[in-house]
């Protein structure tokens, strides 16, 4: 039904917007600096998949976000979506055959969760917070820990910069939750309604001039009488 019909909006002024285009912008720089100079060892479908893929989602969330954030926040379904398949192509340089499985099945129900919050199937966004930040906090403190700790078991550099850049994204991904507000179109009908309802309702308490100074005519004539 129409007056059922729920989408989410997001203001371009609200802080976490601007922090998550700040660590969508991030994202594309450690990608960058992480394969620069690589890219000729590289073949065209990694290049393709893994580099110019993520960096245009990054560029078409942030202007989403930014200037399509009020009235179309439900189009970075597309960016999101395109992400999952980034991660899932992702997924398969992996060396367990269990990771790759379980990083796949939780990459489907980010595309399924995110896309049925923002066209308003699923009619609550918290489910995004865990969603979003328990892989992060996963990365950071499991898979990261040895990198941070910089001990002996440390990424290289060439490594860590693009998983920084997966971390800048998962974070502007949780951020932006916190940002969306629903647009409930049922109720913004009926405030439309209730608007011409009362405008109605002062003009025909609003006299009509002619009759008022006809009525003021005839009350002057009656006392000159």
């Amino acid at each position: 039904m129409e007056n059922d019909k729920l989408r989410y909006s997001v203001s371009r002024q609200s802080v976490f917007v601007k922090l998550s285009a700040l660590f969508m912008g991030l994202s594309i720089l450690f990608r960058l600096l992480g394969y620069w100079g690589f890219w000729a060892n590289e073949q065209a479908g990694f290049i393709y998949t893994q580099i110019v893929l993520p960096i245009a989602c990054n560029l078409l969330f942030i202007a989403i976000i930014l200037y399509l954030g009020k009235k179309l926040f439900s189009l970075t379904a597309i960016p999101v979506l395109l992400g999952v398949v980034f991660f899932i192509i992702k997924s398969f340089g992996f060396d367990s055959i269990l990771h790759t499985v379980l990083c796949i099945i939780l990459y489907l129900t980010v595309a399924m969760v995110y896309t049925g919050t923002v066209f308003g199937v699923i009619r609550t966004k918290w489910l995004l917070v865990p969603l979003f930040g328990l892989p992060l906090l996963y990365h950071i403190f499991v898979v990261d820990r040895n990198t941070i700790l910089a001990n002996e078991k440390a990424m290289s550099l060439s490594d860590w910069l693009p998983e920084i850049s997966v971390l800048c994204i998962m974070t502007a991904l949780l951020l932006i939750c916190f940002a969306m507000k629903k647009r409930d179109f049922a109720t913004a009908e009926l405030s439309k309604e209730d608007e011409e309802i009362n405008n109605i309702l002062l003009n025909n308490e609003q006299p009509v001039e002619g009759e008022t100074s006809g009525g003021q005519n005839e009350q002057a004539d009656g006392k000159t009488e």
